[in-house]
C-alpha cells in the first residue's frame, strides 16, 4: 500500500475507533479513466452511487477474493488520492442478463435497464477481450452494494 494511502487508512482507523489490524480490502478508483473516476466518485459522495458491478473473470484472473459484507475499501479520486472509505453490505453473484433495474439503478449511472445493459455489456466485453476472454449476457458478474462510512 502506498504511503499516502496507508496514512489515510491509519487516520480512518483512528477516527473510527477501529483496531489497528482492521483489514483494508483494497484501494481503487472506479471506472477505466480519470474522467470516469472523477464522475463516479462524485456520484458516490452525493449518495447516488451505492453499488458497483464487476465481471467474475476479473476476480479470477487476478486471484482477488470477491468482496464480502463488511469489507472496507478506500475509494481513490482521479489523481490516486484517497477520498472516502466504503463498507460492502451486500454481494450478489448472478448472470449479467438476470440483473434487473431495481439492482442496477443503485449504480446511479443509468436511467433505465436497457441503458445499463448496453453500457455495461460493452465495458465487460472490452475488458474480457483485452484478457483474451469472451463476455456474454450469460457471463456471471458480482454486484456489490456499499455505503460511504468515512470521508475526508
Amino acid at each position: 500500500m502506498e504511503r499516502h494511502i496507508h496514512n489515510y487508512w491509519e487516520r480512518f482507523l483512528e477516527d473510527s475507533d477501529l483496531p489497528s489490524n482492521t483489514d483494508c480490502y483494497g484501494a481503487f478508483a472506479f471506472g477505466s479513466s480519470s474522467h470516469q473516476a472523477a464522475h463516479l466518485l462524485s456520484l458516490i459522495l452525493a449518495g447516488e452511487k451505492t453499488s458497483t458491478s464487476s465481471a467474475v473473470f476479473e476476480y479470477e484472473a487476478t486471484e482477488t477474493p470477491i468482496p464480502e459484507p463488511g469489507s472496507l475499501s478506500i475509494v481513490l479520486n482521479e489523481h490516486g488520492q484517497p477520498s472516502c472509505v466504503i463498507e460492502t453490505h451486500a454481494v450478489h453473484r448472478l448472470p449479467f442478463d438476470e440483473v434487473d433495474f431495481a439492482l442496477c439503478s443503485k449504480e446511479g449511472e443509468d436511467k433505465n435497464l436497457a441503458s445499463w445493459q448496453n453500457n455495461h455489456l460493452e465495458f465487460f466485453k472490452e475488458i474480457a477481450h483485452k484478457s483474451g476472454l469472451e463476455f456474454t449476457e450469460e457471463s456471471e458478474i458480482i454486484f456489490e452494494e456499499f455505503r460511504v462510512i468515512y470521508r475526508s
